[in-house]
Parts: C-alpha cells; structure tokens; sequence
C-alpha cells in the first residue's frame, strides 16, 4: 500500500495483523489523540460487491449493540463508498487456536477461566438477542493474565421464529458457519436457537481440553454428516488427565437432539464453576509427563544400535538383536570340611593331556628266510610263478600261525577276519627321510628253520608232484 492509503482520516497503519479474504486488521495510531487502536478495514476488491459490503455493514451495527468485559470494544466507524472501516480496542494477544496449538499445558492451566469468560459473554449476546453462528478458536483472543474477548460477529444473527424459519429455510442456500464447528440443527436447516452457540462452545473446550477437534472428515460432506450422525469419544479418551466430570460437561453440550443440551449458557457457566475439569493439577501433570519422556528417552538411546547395521536389519527383515543379560555371579561356597568320622577326600590329580602324536614311520617289509626245499611247480590258478623266498597264499612262517598275536598292531593295518573299521583321520605328517650320509645297518641274521617244520607247514599237506 502507498503513504496515502496508509493513513485513513487521521490513523496512521503501522502494522498488519491478520488478513481474510475479504478484509484485513490494522494496528492504527490517532493522529489527532495518538491512541493506538486496531482496524478492521474491507478490502478495495470487496467494495464492489454489494453482499461483502452489506455484511459489513450488518458486523458494524452487531458490535455497536455490544458492551461486555468479555467482548471486544467498539470505539468508530465509517462507511462510505471509498471507504469501509470500523476501529476498535487493539488487544494485544494471540488467539485461541494459536495458543493450543503451540502449548495445549498453558491452555490447561486457564481453562476454568476459559470456559467462565466465554459463557458469560455468548450468555450476554444471547439476552441481547444475538446469536453469534462462528464460535470457534480462531475468534478467540487470550492473553497470558486469562483475559478474554470475542471478536467476528460478521455471521450473527437474531433468533428465528417458526413463520421466519419457514420463510428463510426455503430462500437460503448456503450453510453459514465453519464445518468444524457448526451444529447439527443448522446443517438440517433447523430453526436457530442459542443451543447452536452450546453445540459449537463444546467443540471449542472439547479442543482445548485434547488438543484436537472431535471431528475429522476427509471431505467436507462428510465432515458435515459425522455432526448429524456420529457421537464422538470422550475427551479423557485422547488426554488422559480430564476428568470425567469433563468429560460429561462437554458431551451434553455435544449432544445431537437440542433438548438434550443445557437449556441456557448461564446453565453452562454455573456448571463449568464447579465441575472438576482435571485430575491431577496441569502444572504437576506436565512435569510428570515430562520427567517419564525423558527417562524414556534414556533408555531408548541405551538400547539404540548403530544406525548403519539397524538400517541393514531392517531392509533384510531380520529381527533385532536382544541385548545379552550379563551373567550371574556365583555364589561362593567353601569346600566341605572333613569330620573325624569321615575321610577327607582324595585330591583329584590334575588332568593328564593327551599325548601328541607320533610321526607314523615308513612301514618296513616283514622279510622270511628262503625256505629250504626245492622250488615247487604253480598252483592251479595262480598267475604269476613263485619267487624264492615267496610263500603260498595263506601261508605264514612257523611260530607266527593265523593273526600274527605276538605282533603288535600297525596303525592303518587291519588284521585278517575282523571287520573293517572307519579309518581315522590323523594329521599327515611329512615322511621322515633318513639323512644320506648314515651307513645302512645290514639286516640281522635270523635262525634257518627246521627243516621239518619246512617241509610240512602247519594244517597244509604239500604234494610232491614229479
């Protein structure tokens, strides 16, 4: 905007507090007095048409009728068709919405307050007549001290009677109100009555009880048809320090059927005086909560691993690792002392360790003397002809009969008639090679045996064959 079009007959805008659709609210200082006021001033593209400037109209001369502790004070006006404008009381205060939004604990802490202000000021428009239609947080200004006001009375509207219900039901349109917020009765286009106002204070402390609306609808129809049809839960439901007696305060003012709500908003006020609206003190509550998230909190970054490998688990679906117990100390017990009547016992001797193994060594060949008889023609079947030296199968030198008992048994070497044995797997060890320079030992000289025994081995009848 331009220096001419921030002054407006002697105030000077100096700084934009909010901004609608249609209109815009100025922090403005007098020239002339130097008071600084606030400024709600219609936008140049609304002043052509005539339903934004007969609404604003219809606000100017609501807030006129209005002069309440707990409502926004009306100081001046102008309508003209360059300019349309009304100055009220500059409040210096955040709004409802806001406030929940960004510390749910410090609505808490004046929520009594809250809920007194606000029923005294909508039970005052209400002897006036007025019914305001867009209750709501937005249209709410506290400050941290619990003072209140009401501001918006764009969409209030008078009582209707049954020929005025009749008579507006069939020419009206457009639902007035905002869905979040506005009551079953207007949305069946029922006749209006206060109770709308009790309907959509409920929401309001239902909000700022849980931090949440009771309603949340993917469109706005169905926004529109959960008001009609569906109960919401209770607000200890979602926070768990409200107190029933909250809890059956906001839920009457819910209630679908008209005659099923309180009859007045004074009937409202007295009731939120005396009900118990938490069960622990919020200020008590929030350090508790506050204490137990951040021993939580602790312990979570205790058992936190490594965001790498958790990442890698994660994608693979493995599960995660438990973390170990650590191992329980045992107890220390002494050693049984020994009696007299008792022995005391043995010492147990250590453990022996198993032997190393032995290199194997290269099995030498078993060598027989030459027997002494003349060299005997091959046995049928056999392949290749005897050797001297050589002795027919099955056969074994005097004094070694059958399995060789006196012969001690080679590793690797299964005796004759016995079952074979899985062989067992021993470390290979490299053959030991005999260095090159020691002399060979000759082989000692064995007894020839008996001639007799030679002649007729053990169990065998040898045949002579010319």
């Amino acid at each position: 905007m331009s220096e001419a079009e921030l002054n407006i007959d002697g105030h000077e805008l100096t700084n934009c507090l909010a901004t609608g659709n249609v209109s815009q609210i100025w922090e403005a200082t007098d020239s002339a007095t130097g008071q600084t006021v606030a400024m709600k001033l219609l936008l140049p593209e609304a002043l052509s048409e005539p339903e934004h400037k007969k609404m604003f109209k219809h606000e100017v001369n609501v807030v006129k009728q209005l002069e309440h502790p707990n409502i926004i004070r009306y100081i001046d006006s102008k309508l003209t068709k360059k300019q349309h404008y009304y100055t009220m009381e500059l409040f210096r205060s955040s709004n409802l919405k806001s406030l929940i939004r960004a510390d749910l604990n410090a609505v808490h802490v004046r929520m009594r307050k809250l809920m007194e202000c606000c029923s005294q000021a909508f039970s005052y428009m209400h002897e006036k007549g007025w019914i305001h239609k867009d209750i709501k947080p937005d249209n709410i200004l506290m400050t941290k001290g619990s003072e209140i006001r009401v501001i918006d009375f764009s969409l209030a509207s008078k009582g209707s009677s049954s020929v005025g219900h009749m008579m507006t039901r069939k020419n009206s349109i457009v639902i007035q109100g905002t869905r979040t917020y506005i009551a079953p009765e207007l949305i069946r286009r029922e006749k209006l009555t206060p109770a709308a106002d009790i309907y959509s204070l409920g929401i309001l402390f239902y909000e700022a009880l849980t931090g949440r609306v009771p309603f949340m609808g993917g469109t706005p129809n169905e926004l529109l048809m959960m008001h009609v049809r569906d109960m919401p839960d209770v607000p200890s439901s979602y926070h768990p320090n409200v107190h029933p007696e909250a809890d059956a305060l906001v839920m009457k003012m819910l209630s679908k059927r008209v005659k099923e709500r309180h009859e007045s908003m004074q009937e409202v006020f007295a009731e939120a005086r005396s009900v118990k609206l938490f069960r622990q003190d919020p200020e008590e509550y929030n350090k508790a909560a506050m204490a137990k998230a951040a021993e939580e909190k602790d312990k979570t970054v205790d058992q936190r691993l490594d965001s790498r490998a958790d990442h890698g688990r994660t994608s693979s679906g493995a599960p995660a690792p438990q973390k170990p117990a650590p191992p329980k100390p045992k107890p220390a017990t002494a050693p049984p002392q020994p009696t007299a009547s008792q022995p005391a016992a043995a010492t147990p001797a250590p453990q022996q360790q198993p032997p190393a193994p032995q290199p194997m060594m290269p099995q030498q060949p078993v060598q027989y003397p030459p027997m002494q008889q003349p060299m005997m023609p091959q046995q049928p079947g056999a392949h290749y002809p005897m050797q001297p030296g050589m002795m027919p199968p099955g056969q074994y030198p005097p004094g070694m009969p059958g399995q060789y008992p006196q012969m001690p048994a080679q590793p690797g070497v299964q005796p004759p008639g016995q079952p074979v044995a899985p062989p067992q797997q021993v470390p290979s060890q490299p053959p030991a090679t005999p260095p090159t320079n020691a002399p060979q030992q000759p082989a000692e000289p064995q007894a020839p045996p008996k001639k007799e025994d030679a002649d007729k081995p053990d169990g065998i009848d040898w045949i002579n064959i010319s």
